[in-house]
């Protein structure tokens, strides 16, 4: 077997990459030259939107897999889809937790009814399209310009209408750990290590729950439904198996920094600072609480990394910033 990962040297594609080669699968990078590459996988410096410059690839290497990273746009992916078709035996897609209805509640687009259980791979999905759409597009200019057209929902269809292609779907979860540009824990870790004897955090958003997982776990999901065989044309949620509250996240940060302060609950009126203005427009009435059940179930999937070492190798990586 011989996989073909697009996007592999970013924040999950290194760890991905690094999984691939520890369980001996043959791997090749494609990317545009700006990372290294892990030790042992094949690199190809070219960019993902030259289909066929992806293609000419995929048959020099005789690629029986693609795993496609960097699926964001109906531009950027349907012709790779099409291109694929007959070329390989499975597309494996990156897919988010924000395809589900709670998340267009949680940011007030539409009027879905909130959906208290764990969300199963079968959940209701968002009924609005274009998640980070600005009522003003972003000018060609901005880095950002491709958000205004994301959304994994038309590209999940898409895969799994791609006839003669068996299509894998993974839908991450809050990704954290080294390499997190969002900062997934910072209004946690950042007032424990500096020190401070209390910060506060509002009475909603310490009640809230989402589902998280570390980088190198959620990496070796996508790489075992890669190559197991009761994985194609699947849909998987991936995510860690307890999904607690914000307030715990900070009792757990908490007891691992052995910080003595105190996390006091405010309401939102009150509530000042970065994180408090970040979350003062969502209807956290709305969790992302996702059920992962049934990779673990199918294909026998749980974390390869012990749960105090992810917790560390975050703290350090927030330090070094």
């Amino acid at each position: 077997m011989s996989v073909l990962v697009l996007g592999g040297t970013g924040f999950i594609g290194g760890p991905l990459v690094a999984r691939l080669l520890a369980d001996g699968v043959e791997t090749v990078v494609v990317h545009h030259g700006r990372r290294a590459v892990s030790a042992g996988a094949r690199s190809l410096v070219l960019d993902r939107g030259d289909t066929a410059a992806v293609l000419a690839a995929v048959r020099e290497i005789g690629a029986t897999t693609v795993i496609d990273l960097l699926a964001y746009t109906a531009a950027d992916t349907l012709p790779l889809l099409d291109a694929l078709v007959g070329q390989v035996e499975r597309y494996v897609m990156a897919s988010s937790i924000d395809v589900y209805a709670n998340y267009e509640g949680l940011h007030r687009k539409g009027r879905p009814s909130p959906i208290w259980d764990r969300l199963t791979e079968d959940g209701a999905l968002r009924a609005s399209r274009h998640p980070y759409r600005l009522a003003k597009p972003r000018p060609a200019s901005d880095p950002q310009a491709w958000m205004d057209d994301y959304d994994k929902i038309p590209l999940e269809e898409a895969a799994r209408a791609a006839a003669g292609l068996e299509a894998t779907i993974l839908r991450l979860p809050m990704v954290f750990g080294p390499g997190d540009r969002q900062r997934r824990f910072s209004w946690a870790i950042r007032p424990m290590v500096q020190g401070r004897a209390r910060f506060n955090i509002t009475h909603p958003w310490a009640a809230w729950r989402a589902t998280f997982g570390y980088v190198d776990d959620v990496a070796a999901g996508i790489a075992l439904a890669a190559v197991h065989p009761r994985a194609g044309g699947q849909t998987y949620n991936l995510g860690r198996a307890n999904t607690p509250t914000n307030l715990a996240w900070a009792a757990t940060f908490a007891e691992h920094l052995g910080w003595p302060g105190e996390v006091e609950l405010v309401h939102p009126d009150v509530a000042r600072g970065a994180l408090a203005a970040a979350v003062a427009g969502l209807d956290l009435s709305y969790p992302l609480f996702i059920d992962n059940a049934k990779i673990r179930r199918r294909l026998g999937f749980s974390e390869v990394t012990d749960f105090d070492e992810a917790l560390a190798r975050t703290v350090a990586d927030e330090l070094g910033r």
